[in-house]
């Protein structure tokens, strides 16, 4: 399946995932109740957790991993 990221550095992304989470480039996303329509399909909108992307400490703490 294939998802669209939106915010933080993966913002516009279409990655092959699913799931509660999916991480790209060390950054953790969120899904969301939203779908958006990219080349004809609807994809499942993941959010960006800024708290959970290594620039911001990843993983240290607030379950990120």
């Amino acid at each position: 399946m294939e998802v669209l990221l939106r915010g933080g550095p993966g913002d516009g992304k279409v990655v092959s995932g699913g799931g509660e989470t999916v991480v790209w480039q060390a950054c953790l996303y969120e899904i969301t109740t939203g779908f958006a329509r990219r080349s004809g399909r609807d994809l499942r909108v993941y959010r960006h957790r800024p708290d959970c992307c290594e620039p911001y400490g990843r993983g240290a703490e607030d379950r990120c991993e």
